[in-house]
């Protein structure tokens, strides 16, 4: 089978544990996009947040699956291709039921980041990802407003994000988020449940990216780690869980390659494309 586009995810499959590049895997991105081959990012994060990786892979076409596949966006220019918002009375729905539970949370917007408490208008990625080495140069503004109500009327929010360290307790919250109903919850990283609007995934975007280019759905392989993967790596003609995923990742896989740190992406694509 011919391949025509890789998506790949970023934490946890692209990157390594301290936030750096593998050097093998810039290495196999170039060399096979050489060969015609669109490479794709599908992150949890914002889309911007991805951009000083792909600058420094030295990406063609900056496309970015952003926010779990609420936005497709091309980075070279920073235009817009697609975007899902989650509805308004949704967010005030989960927005009410952290507060009145004492639950951190942000909403995101495209470009902001906004605390539900005044304390807590920071980066939460340095709270997940302390060991991170890599300096961001693009990033979000990170904002509280008082007033939540006018705030979620005037703004349009792609995702939300909880943060909880003891894992029942963010497998609680999630299962109490599916109760409502024009939402998907979904962990997409040890001590973080992604909120995005019902029936957005990295999947989904994914479906609507290829459909736009013409690529058919047995021309795409996809590699990833975590539950915010699953359903992409299920749609993929050819997929591939890391070394660093759980079983339940692994199990629907076509293949399982190194770890992150092993530089694991360079190994499948090199497999896969030899």
């Amino acid at each position: 089978m011919s391949y025509k586009m890789v998506v790949i995810d970023c934490d946890g499959t692209l990157i390594k544990h301290n936030g750096e590049l593998h050097k093998e895997n810039i290495e196999a991105i170039n060399r096979i996009s050489k060969k015609g081959v669109k490479f794709v990012i599908a992150t949890g994060r914002n889309d911007i947040l991805v951009k000083d990786y792909m600058d420094e892979i030295g990406f063609k076409h900056e496309i970015v699956i952003g926010c779990n596949g609420a936005t497709i966006r091309d980075l070279s220019d920073f235009s817009v291709i697609k975007m899902n918002s989650i509805p308004k009375d949704a967010v005030r729905e989960v927005i009410n039921f952290c507060t009145q539970n004492g639950i951190s949370a942000k909403m995101y917007t495209l470009s902001e980041a906004y605390a539900i408490k005044k304390d807590e208008a920071v980066d939460e990625l340095k709270t997940i990802l302390s060991h991170y080495k890599k300096k961001l140069s693009f990033s979000l503004e990170y904002k509280f407003e008082e007033d939540i109500d006018k705030l979620i009327e005037e703004k349009e929010f792609l995702k939300i994000v909880i943060i909880e360290e003891d894992e029942q307790k963010l497998l609680d919250i999630r299962t109490k988020m599916e109760n409502i109903k024009s939402i998907t919850p979904v962990i997409s990283a040890k001590v973080s449940l992604d909120i995005v609007k019902k029936g957005v995934s990295k999947a989904e975007a994914t479906k609507e990216y290829i459909n736009m280019l013409g690529i058919k759905q047995n021309e795409v392989v996809a590699i990833g780690d975590s539950e915010n993967d699953l359903e992409l790596l299920k749609f993929a003609a050819y997929s591939v869980a890391m070394g660093n995923a759980k079983d339940f990742i692994k199990e629907v896989c076509d293949m399982v390659t190194l770890t992150n740190d092993e530089g694991g992406v360079a190994y499948a694509l090199n497999k896969i494309f030899k």
